[in-house]
């Protein structure tokens, strides 16, 4: 379905709240356009990103004892396998309650003024950095790499079967903040196995009907997100802005009819001293240099630098009002009605 994304202000997933009503009609508020299921991490550990993609093994997974992530319970690695290879991606109560009460308020037209849908999940890189068995990465291992992939691309599938009953266009986002990790020279899977793995996961989210969203905000390994064909590239403004419109490739995914979220508003308490008109001045000089300001604009869409699951809630709205100032000065420029302008602020 035809998606025109017009600097449209979107969430990046997560919501510092605990309470389900609040959450969707935080969503609701501030992300009108381009609604999102609200990912709630203080509700549980299951909540976090790692944990809703990892949900499925749940039972078969713990904590380790040294550095960060989860490994398999000793004598399980048969059946994790067999659960991702065999699960259908679908997320539960138990560790996405925000996505169900998405579904109903999106059922009971809260949603009136939404021109699309958005849907999140860590990515395949990302959770085979961080589940381990006997010391080692899945992503150091082609066979359980390859089943990482295959649940993610379940989930996804799962998400976007669901999300189409709203019958708008369904943005689907992958988060990849492991993409900045480097292959070791112990690792067999280099990292053209990860972008072509990743791709397809992208594509499968494209046959079965979405856009498919690429977002890392780690440190900016745009030549690897250009590489993966995202629709929608999502990253840190904040820190990378310039460098990401000075990079030849980024013109030619716009030109091209690729979507840029960007990323402009820092994730961060206290945001009184941020400008909204200060940021749209910043990135006016940078897209300005591209030669194409008009077209950058027409294709982008405002988010906050990363998920807003740590702040507390007046941060949030600080995070929101922010990025809608910015919106409503880049549509503007690539002329969005006023109407359309003053509808959204």
């Amino acid at each position: 379905m035809p998606f025109d994304p017009a600097a449209a202000v979107t969430g990046i997933g997560s919501l510092p709240l605990t309470s389900m009503a609040a959450a969707i009609q935080s969503v609701a508020e501030f992300s009108s356009e381009i609604p999102f299921w609200p990912q709630m991490p203080r509700l549980s550990e299951q909540e976090s990103v790692i944990g809703q993609g990892l949900g499925a093994v749940a039972d078969l997974i713990e904590p380790r004892n040294e550095g960060y992530g989860y490994q398999v319970k000793e004598g399980r690695l048969d059946s994790v396998i067999e659960i991702l290879h065999r699960n259908s991606g679908e997320l539960t109560p138990a560790n996405a309650s925000g996505f169900g009460a998405f579904e109903e308020a999106l059922s009971s037209g809260l949603f009136k003024s939404a021109t699309a849908v958005k849907g999140q999940i860590e990515g395949l890189v990302t959770l085979s950095a961080y589940l381990y068995y006997r010391g080692r990465p899945f992503l150091s291992d082609p066979a359980l790499f390859a089943a990482i992939a295959f649940h993610v691309s379940q989930i996804i599938c799962w998400q976007i079967d669901r999300l189409k009953s709203a019958g708008l266009p369904v943005l689907r986002f992958v988060d990849e903040p492991a993409l900045c990790l480097e292959a070791s020279a112990a690792n067999p899977i280099a990292e053209e196995q990860r972008l072509n793995a990743l791709a397809i996961t992208l594509n499968d989210a494209r046959t079965h009907g979405a856009y498919a969203g690429l977002h890392c905000c780690a440190a900016r390994p745009f030549e690897r997100m250009f590489r993966a064909k995202p629709d929608i590239l999502s990253f840190d403004a904040h820190e990378g802005l310039e460098s990401f419109l000075a990079d030849p490739h980024a013109l030619d995914f716009v030109y091209q009819g690729g979507t840029v979220a960007y990323g402009l508003v820092p994730t961060r308490p206290h945001l009184n001293a941020v400008d909204s008109a200060s940021i749209f001045i910043r990135w006016l000089e940078a897209a300005s240099l591209t030669g194409n300001p008009q077209k950058l604009a027409e294709r982008a869409i405002i988010t906050a630098t990363c998920g807003l699951g740590l702040l507390d809630t007046p941060s949030v709205v600080e995070s929101f009002n922010v990025a809608h100032g910015v919106s409503k000065l880049i549509r503007r420029l690539a002329g969005t009605s006023e109407e359309k302008c003053f509808e959204d602020s």
